[in-house]
């Protein structure tokens, strides 16, 4: 036994008496050395601190309470003081300092401190604990316009001040009773404008004195209220984030926005593109329960713009019947090349739209995209030409025809392209859904387009 106490108190760090501990402390604070003075107190046992503070009068007693760090250890410290210490003490503190101590201390603790003190110190600290531990704004979603973030976000948030440290925050966290919702931790400033976040991870793994305005992140991704559901979904697809904040027009955090609340939104607008590339109308309509008529009206707009290029393009084999009737194989290979055309400016289409849905693609990537695009269908023109020229010498032996068939094909595709390009951009500029240009709408310019470009060729190589 006697070993044993002696190997300890080898081990354990030798402690001052006291008394020496009291002289200490008094002389640092009559010299002013608040620095010195706050370096010391850290290295102490907090029960030696309430001790020595205990003996000190009340007002010397607030002043070497406040320089003592970090918070946590403060707390421990305001435990073990005497009542009429405790009272002056948070009488004189500042509101955050003292709402700091307040958080570092289990709640039943908290709460048999507050009810020791004076009631206006404890209305002011209760008020500001209130506040602070979950602040947010009274928020009314029917307030905000159908269709907007505004109307969509939820308003159990985790959002805490920049000033609050690291553990103080995690102890915040832990004594909240609905932790569902935490995807992130939203850091705000005094006026509720939110100026950081970051994931419960880095949380955990900060340094526990470190303020969450150190080490959160700054370059945020936020909402305004009223932007458009569909341009969050994007966002947050764009950016792979489980929520995204929401501001209003002060910048202040009004709430969230999760990936739960944007799944159906998501499938909703996916399926409404391919109706209206289809040109099909509303996702929104249930088509059992429409009758044909019902499905008639809201189809025949779509088929009336192709109905009509249609005949322009029946006008245009008109105005080429001699070069027809003068070569009559070209008829045979008319439907191939217009096919053919509808089916690279088909799949442009659906390569521009869904990039413009998805945000990846935009007004400044348009000349890029077209010569790319371009580019990539001449080069896929070539080679069916090729081969609509090489099939068709073998059925005719016509080397006239196989050369105006590989031109024009090279040409319609190459255009075709160009139109199935443009088109969605050109929607987007003018504010309709660039969905709606991959439809009937681009197909039949395409093959209006397309035919042009066949019996142009054709009038030009069969011409005398």
């Amino acid at each position: 036994m006697a070993m044993m106490d002696l190997e300890e108190s080898k081990s354990a760090p030798s402690q001052p008496p006291k008394n020496n501990i009291a002289e200490a402390i008094v002389r640092l604070h009559r010299r002013g050395a608040g620095t010195h003075l706050s370096q010391l107190l850290s290295k102490l046992k907090a029960a030696d601190i309430a001790t020595v503070l205990n003996s000190f009068p009340e007002e010397r007693t607030q002043e070497v309470f406040a320089t003592i760090t970090p918070a946590i250890h403060a707390a421990q410290v305001v435990e073990l003081l005497n009542d009429s210490h405790t009272r002056f003490i948070f009488r004189q503190l500042p509101t955050d300092q003292a709402w700091s101590i307040l958080n570092n201390l289990p709640m039943e603790v908290r709460t048999v401190i507050l009810s020791k003190l004076d009631d206006a110190t404890s209305e002011r600290l209760q008020d500001a604990l209130e506040i602070r531990q979950m602040p947010q704004r009274p928020v009314d979603n029917f307030s905000y316009k159908e269709n907007t973030a505004g109307s969509l976000m939820e308003t159990n948030i985790l959002a805490l001040p920049q000033t609050m440290t690291s553990a103080e925050a995690i102890r915040t966290i832990q004594e909240m009773t609905d932790q569902n919702s935490i995807f992130y931790l939203y850091v705000i400033d005094e006026m509720h404008r939110l100026t950081g976040v970051c994931s419960l991870r880095r949380l955990i793994l900060a340094n526990p004195d470190k303020l969450l305005m150190e080490f959160t992140t700054t370059r945020l991704v936020k909402v305004h209220v009223d932007s458009p559901q569909g341009n969050v979904a994007k966002l947050i697809s764009r950016h792979r984030l489980l929520a995204v904040p929401v501001v209003d027009e002060l910048g202040m955090l009004v709430g969230q926005i999760t990936i739960d609340n944007l799944i159906d939104i998501i499938q909703e607008e996916n399926t409404e593109s391919i109706m209206k590339m289809a040109g099909i109308g509303s996702s929104k309509a249930n088509v059992l329960s429409q009758s044909p008529w019902q499905i008639f009206a809201t189809r025949v707009p779509w088929l009336i713009t192709a109905f009509v290029a249609y005949l322009l393009i029946s006008a245009i084999l008109d105005g080429f019947e001699h070069t027809l009737a003068a070569v009559v194989q070209l008829a045979f290979f008319f439907p191939i090349v217009i096919g053919m055309s509808g089916n690279a400016g088909s799949q442009t289409g659906a390569v521009v739209v869904r990039g413009l849905a998805l945000g990846t693609l935009h007004e400044g990537h348009f000349f890029k995209l077209l010569f790319r695009e371009v580019g990539v269908n001449v080069i896929q023109g070539s080679v069916y030409g090729s081969a609509l020229g090489l099939a068709s010498y073998f059925f005719f032996q016509n080397h006239l025809l196989s050369m105006t068939l590989g031109i024009a094909m090279t040409l319609s595709i190459a255009c075709s392209a160009a139109i199935a390009m443009s088109l969605p951009f050109f929607f987007k500029k003018m504010g309709a859904d660039p969905a709606v240009a991959a439809g009937p709408l681009a197909l039949a310019f395409i093959d209006m387009v397309g035919s042009v470009n066949y019996l142009t060729v054709a009038f030009l190589m069969f011409s005398p």
